[in-house]
């Protein structure tokens, strides 16, 4: 994957998805986010409901089950904190597929969201990727569908390892060029993100990029461009 093609998803994304602006409004708030990522057991359940589940997973029109009670979504974020924690410094881009004893914690957070009857792929995959956005990337029908991805643990991590090579290859060709920083940095402040404070990590820019070419069945760059002035 070239970086200008990475580019162009982004600024398609921009402007198609209504679900870029949720993104942000969830993500721009840091301090709720690292509370769930360091002390779930300090988020409501009414804050959890309006900002991940209603404001987040659920608007791209999932049905999901009840979110109270004794076995709820919010618990098994609580449940999974020692596995998040050991998580929070990894990164996409270069962390081992292949340790055992990353991928347990990684099986651990797949599995227990699996465990939520009716959460399916696009809500396990979205609801990790709130829980460290720089390596679980989002996950939906179209695209699994597009590679042969069932939706079970393993395939998450089939998706991982087809998505870390996108990653790399964007990076490697993003340093080719020459530009500051890093891919994620320089999308983020071109498109304007880095002022609403929300800097997407890579995983999200790649989603992107696997959401508008498998589910929008978008050329990516377009076949037309404007002309210029």
């Amino acid at each position: 994957m070239k970086f200008s093609e990475l580019a162009w998803a982004a600024l398609l994304y921009y402007y198609k998805s209504s679900g870029d602006k949720k993104y942000v409004k969830l993500f721009r708030d840091t301090a709720f986010v690292s509370t769930l990522r360091q002390a779930p057991w300090d988020v409501s359940h009414e804050e959890f409901e309006a900002k991940v589940i209603f404001g987040f997973i659920s608007s791209v029109g999932l049905r999901l089950p009840a979110v109270r009670g004794e076995r709820n979504l919010l618990s098994q974020v609580v449940e999974l904190y020692p596995c998040v924690s050991s998580l929070q410094g990894a990164l996409l881009n270069d962390c081992d597929l292949s340790n055992e004893d990353f991928l347990k914690n990684v099986r651990q957070i797949y599995d227990s969201l699996y465990s939520i009857h009716g959460f399916w792929i696009t809500g396990i995959s979205k609801i990790a990727h709130v829980l460290n956005e720089h390596l679980f990337v989002p996950l939906n029908l179209s695209t699994a569908s597009y590679f042969g991805l069932l939706g079970e643990t393993e395939d998450f991590i089939k998706w991982l390892g087809l998505v870390q090579q996108s990653a790399r290859e964007v990076t490697e060709d993003f340093y080719t060029l020459g530009l500051p920083g890093s891919p994620e940095e320089f999308l983020s402040q071109k498109l304007g993100y880095t002022n609403y404070g929300c800097q997407k990590s890579l995983a999200r820019f790649i989603d992107e990029y696997y959401w508008l070419t498998t589910s929008e069945n978008l050329p990516v760059p377009p076949k037309w461009l404007p002309p210029l002035l």
